[in-house]
């Protein structure tokens, strides 16, 4: 959750730091240098600085012996496929839902940029939020209830198709299509496949990542309705793959070991 509360914050700040570039006529070029530098340093620091010492942790097997030895279930790889069609609900919106703002609900060029700024401060809201409702309702649940508000926002901005829908959708998919539904597939597949936590949370981000370019490489080539709909389809069907693994719970959780208290 700190590591997608970074990445909001920065999504939250960027249009700003844009602003700033045009309001000083300052180089669109000194954003991607400051970050290079900042990249560098960071790189340098995760090479040199100490890290933690564990007892009793030695070399871990690579993740293709890992994967080799394996025994994925349904319920497994249902996770998996999780991870892709959650990421295409956020990366969809993100990427092509302005256009959609502007060639078919209407919205000025010069206004659509605020969908971003509504996008990001969903997500903020939902790191909070979660974070707090995790505490008191199990994380599994939100694998369904999530994409579910999303999927009902999606249909509502392709029905009514009007700028206010739009802006109230980037809030709406900013909150549960962004805020925290990845990293809660992950820990969920720690939770139910203690002995293959690690290869599993590895394949739900190989999904996510996937799901970045095929899914994107697929909507450069469609309209900007047509986009909606895909996205649509695509977080129907990680719905019912999330409703399938919530019905499993109670036995996979049995199964891992754990009380369902």
């Amino acid at each position: 959750m700190g590591i997608k509360l970074s990445i909001s914050v920065a999504q939250l700040l960027l249009p700003f730091f844009l602003g700033l570039c045009v309001g000083t006529s300052m180089s669109f070029l000194t954003l991607p240098l400051v970050c290079g530098v900042a990249i560098a340093v960071l790189g340098v620091l995760a090479i040199f600085a100490p890290m933690p010492k564990i007892e009793g942790v030695g070399k871990g097997e690579s993740f293709i012996s890992n994967l080799k030895n394996a025994h994925f279930s349904v319920e497994s790889i249902a996770l998996i496929l999780i991870g892709f069609t959650c990421t295409a609900t956020f990366q969809l919106w993100l990427n092509c839902a302005q256009t959609f703002g502007t060639d078919v609900a209407g919205i000025a060029s010069g206004d659509v940029g605020m969908m971003q700024t509504y996008y990001s401060a969903g997500t903020l809201v939902a790191l909070f939020v979660t974070s707090v409702l995790i505490t008191k309702f199990k994380q599994v649940r939100f694998l369904v209830i999530y994409p579910v508000i999303s999927l009902v926002m999606l249909v509502l901005v392709y029905m009514i198709k009007s700028p206010a829908v739009c802006y109230v959708g980037a809030f709406v998919i900013g909150y549960s299509g962004a805020g925290g539904v990845l990293q809660m597939v992950t820990a969920v597949a720690n939770d139910l496949f203690p002995k293959i936590k690690g290869t599993l949370t590895s394949l739900v981000m190989i999904a996510s990542s996937l799901c970045n370019y095929t899914i994107l490489t697929a909507a450069s080539n469609m309209s900007a309705s047509g986009v909606i709909v895909m996205n649509i389809v695509i977080t129907a069907i990680g719905v019912l793959l999330a409703v399938f693994v919530n019905v499993k719970y109670g036995v996979l959780l049995k199964n891992a070991g754990m009380s369902e208290e």
